[in-house]
């Protein structure tokens, strides 16, 4: 089964400066709600893959990040979306875990608990460790210019990395992703 794994702040969500830490601080960028109920509707397991440093610097609780996702999946209901899953990594930084993008352990995480195959699974971000990560766990990368798009993108022409799609945002993402083969 393929999935699409999904980078949360910047992609889905409004990229806030110092994180986002309460739920007013929440806002999901309206071509992603078209996105992610295309995903629905061509039976993609839409999965939440993302970095989430604030817990680690003890800005924010975990108890807290999990009260702004049940936010973040009630205004994707609202709308007729869905995510199955969400993973985050809570470390800082410097912590040297396998989880933080752009390594994979989030990734292969997801893949196990969730039956899908991360070779024909797509990978959509903003950022750079994004793209590293699913070029990393084998995935088809997608690189959208809202967030940190565009300063990624020449952060990884620096370092002779292409990412495997460029499109302006998830919504163009997800009808590119949408009308590929559906075998996995």
């Amino acid at each position: 089964m393929k999935a699409v794994f999904l980078d949360r702040d910047g992609t889905i969500n409004v990229e806030r400066e110092n994180y986002v830490l309460r739920i007013e601080e929440l806002e999901i960028m309206e071509p992603a709600f078209g996105a992610i109920r295309l995903f629905n509707q061509h039976q993609l397991k839409s999965i939440v893959i993302t970095n989430q440093s604030c817990i680690g610097r003890g800005l924010l609780s975990e108890e807290a990040l999990g009260t702004i996702h049940a936010h973040f999946l009630k205004l994707l209901a609202h709308q007729n979306a869905h995510i199955d899953s969400i993973y985050y990594c809570p470390h800082h930084p410097l912590d040297l875990c396998a989880c933080r993008k752009p390594n994979i352990g989030m990734l292969e995480r997801a893949a196990k608990e969730q039956g899908v195959h991360l070779a024909g699974s797509y990978m959509i971000g903003d950022r750079d460790f994004d793209i590293l990560a699913g070029k990393n766990a084998g995935c088809t990368t997608i690189l959208v210019l809202t967030g940190a798009g565009k300063l990624s993108l020449e952060r990884l022409q620096a370092l002779s990395i292409q990412p495997d799609w460029i499109f302006e945002n998830i919504l163009e993402a997800a009808h590119w992703i949408t009308k590929q083969p559906l075998a996995p």
